[in-house]
């Protein structure tokens, strides 16, 4: 569900910057920068001969940033019904929302970090 409502205010953000090429394309894109940042920070840090627990580490990030972007770029090839339920939603609880997404978002961006300071040393 998060993953649909960060899309929609972003779609949302484009759509009022007048922005009107393709805008399911970048609002994917964006909900989906922190994983790739996750990507590259975990791939940038692995070793020339990774250990075991640099492996299972690199695994573990990896799948998740992969299943968050797969399930991210499936959203333009759905039924639009969903769009209005999370428009009712963000209707409902607006900033609730936007706190969830930022605090998930950070959440995201503060494991790429550890990952990026732990995987040399692991």
């Amino acid at each position: 569900m998060i993953h649909k409502t960060a899309y929609i205010l972003a779609y949302d953000m484009l759509r009022k910057k007048g922005v009107h090429d393709w805008v399911d394309h970048r609002a994917s894109g964006i909900i989906c920068l922190p994983y790739l940042s996750l990507i590259l920070v975990t791939l940038l840090t692995l070793k020339d001969e990774p250990n075991n627990g640099q492996k299972i580490i690199f695994t573990i990030l990896i799948g998740w940033a992969a299943v968050a972007v797969w399930c991210t770029s499936d959203f333009q090839l759905k039924p639009s019904n969903w769009r209005m339920e999370i428009r009712e939603e963000l209707d409902l609880r607006p900033l609730y929302w936007k706190k969830a997404i930022a605090v998930y978002y950070a959440v995201v961006i503060a494991v790429a970090v550890a990952a990026g300071l732990v995987m040399p040393y692991v």
